[in-house]
């Protein structure tokens, strides 16, 4: 049981399943086709955010909210592996190598052998688990809802050690998934602390206040670590609700720098550009390197945005109406916009393999997008 109250992501970013029309005063540059849509059992989740897919290789992994693991062709959407698990998934898969994981809101990790086509271990943790898993040597770690962060072995599913940050009194319902990177596991908790531990012993390495809990109110302390970390360039980048953009060392932990920008969603980092969606739903590129800005899109303040991606010569956004938009990453500017589907609110996260988007929506479809 969770002491800590919890306030939902979506509803602190002003999202709603309201439909939206399509964008006014927009000179299209470019036109979308769907690719290929392929028909799946079941769809993408409560919220845009929890659910993503997996591009990897020439294959795309992911999980619908019937619990039905699935791996298809970039190419074509042709199915690979299907597999019925009969889990109900809180949140997304994360790959490593031939099998994927996701979690479940009875606090189930489930592991799902592609190559074998069926579940190959489930693990019972402390509480729900909403995010992905993070993947890496031979070891999977998971943040529960509670605030423990278990490290297992990949292919058993046996603990080998855990750690626990206590909860501040108001969270927002959600979790960053960790990552493992350089013998490390870095996770980010509610409250607003970013750690690194030895992936092997559990010992910490370094942490950092990324979020600080500031104001009268507990709404107004929030500060917990919120969307994905990326590493790059040797840093880690992070973002925390109320709180800033940091670009940490991964080896010590030390900023590189910081922005004064708040989000509820997640950074998308490609080279030496980074982008992050404001509360706002101001779009932000800024210099991946040091921080400075390169630009700012504030007309797509009303449409409630979801996680940034880079997908060729732009930046694509999605908002909470399933409208997709294109800024072009030199200037900002929105210069094209299509339906991810039919007129539905919008279903998982965006990823890109660079020359299609693929995304899965509430039409229960996986759709791979590209523009001409």
């Amino acid at each position: 049981m969770i002491a800590a109250a919890v306030v939902s992501a979506a509803l602190l970013q002003g999202c709603s399943t309201r439909l939206l029309p399509p964008p006014a005063g927009i000179d299209q540059q470019v036109y979308f086709d769907a690719h290929w849509r392929t028909k799946v059992n079941g769809q993408a989740g409560e919220q845009t955010e929890t659910y993503n897919m997996v591009a990897q290789g020439d294959t795309l992994a992911l999980v619908t909210n019937r619990g039905d693991v699935y791996e298809l062709e970039q190419s074509s959407g042709g199915q690979i592996v299907h597999v019925a698990t009969g889990f109900r998934p809180s949140a997304g898969v994360s790959r490593y190598g031939d099998d994927v994981f996701f979690g479940t809101y009875d606090g189930e990790l489930v592991a799902v052998s592609l190559a074998e086509s069926k579940v190959l271990w489930t693990k019972s943790l402390t509480s729900e688990i909403l995010s992905e898993t993070g993947n890496g040597q031979g070891r999977v770690a998971v943040l529960t809802g509670d605030g423990w962060l278990t490290v297992m072995d990949a292919e058993t599913g046996n603990t080998l050690w855990r750690d626990k940050e206590d909860l501040p009194a108001l969270t927002v319902r959600g979790n960053t998934a960790p990552v493992i990177a350089d013998g490390k596991v870095i996770a980010g908790f509610a409250t607003g602390k970013v750690k690194a531990y030895n992936l092997q012993t559990g010992d910490q390495i370094w942490e950092y206040a990324v979020g600080k809990p500031e104001g009268r109110y507990e709404i107004e302390r929030l500060s917990d670590i919120r969307g994905r970390f990326v590493v790059s360039n040797g840093l880690l980048y992070s973002v925390a609700y109320n709180g800033t953009v940091t670009a940490l060392a991964l080896q010590t932990g030390r900023p590189v720098w910081q922005r004064s920008i708040s989000s509820a969603v997640g950074v998308a980092v490609n080279g030496s550009e980074l982008a992050v969606i404001d509360q706002n739903n101001v779009v932000h590129s800024l210099n991946a390197r040091n921080g400075s800005t390169l630009w700012e899109n504030d007309s797509l303040k009303d449409r409630d945005l979801a996680s940034p991606v880079f997908y060729k010569d732009y930046v694509a956004v999605l908002d909470r109406g399933g409208w997709i938009h294109l800024l072009n990453r030199s200037t900002g500017e929105a210069e094209a916009w299509t339906l991810a589907d039919s007129r539905r609110p919008a279903g998982s996260r965006m990823v890109s393999n660079d020359e299609q988007l693929f995304i899965l929506t509430p039409t229960a479809n996986v759709t791979a997008l590209h523009y001409w």
